[in-house]
């Protein structure tokens, strides 16, 4: 099957038509609106979204490894259960998203917006020794829910944590300061 055209995406968008477990593997649909979109268990390995307006699209079980968000809009968006490794969300407005389940391993997350977003028990892989880290430096996760998990390889100095919801939360493993959690819900988590 042929590598589909950002103008043949647009036209079955236009229509209302899904493209569940489609191929979008090294496309570049930068600045493009893509709102609703189904990409649900869709290849999205090395695609470029920079600044694309992907609000309530559904990502659930798709790749995105290596692919780059940056600067995007996906408030409200679904990426329950897909596969984040090394993917570029930085600067990207992720407001109200459900991360659940998803895999995150190299993931940048620098200055995202993740605001009222749910990020429970997702799969932290951190890739080696001296691999890269999954990073929320500087993101705002205030009013963010995470659930029983243990952040392995993450990074949040910087992150606003106001209102966020670290329920059984072990943050052993991660890199931060005290002080960028003085404003988090952190019931039975591990300091």
């Amino acid at each position: 099957m042929n590598q589909l055209t950002k103008t043949d995406i647009l036209r079955r968008l236009q229509k209302g038509e899904s493209f569940a477990g489609e191929n979008f593997a090294g496309i570049d649909l930068s600045a493009t609106s893509l709102i609703s979109i189904d990409l649900l268990q869709a290849n999205l390995s090395g695609a470029i979204f920079t600044k694309a307006n992907l609000t309530q699209a559904n990502l659930n079980d798709a790749n995105l490894s290596n692919a780059n968000f940056s600067g995007a809009i996906m408030e409200n968006a679904f990426l329950v259960g897909a596969d984040l490794t090394n993917a570029n969300f930085e600067g990207a407005d992720l407001q109200g998203a459900f991360l659940s389940g998803c895999l995150l391993s190299g993931t940048n997350l620098r200055g995202a917006n993740l605001r009222g977003a749910t990020i429970g028990v997702p799969r932290w892989v951190a890739s080696d020794p001296f691999g890269s880290l999954t990073s929320f430096e500087d993101a705002n996760l205030e009013g963010a829910i995470f659930g029983e998990t243990t952040l392995k390889g993450v990074i949040l100095l910087g992150a606003k944590l106001k209102g966020a919801y670290l329920y059984e939360t072990n943050l052993s493993e991660a890199v931060y300061k005290h002080s960028d959690l003085e404003e988090a819900i952190t019931k039975m988590a591990v300091q």
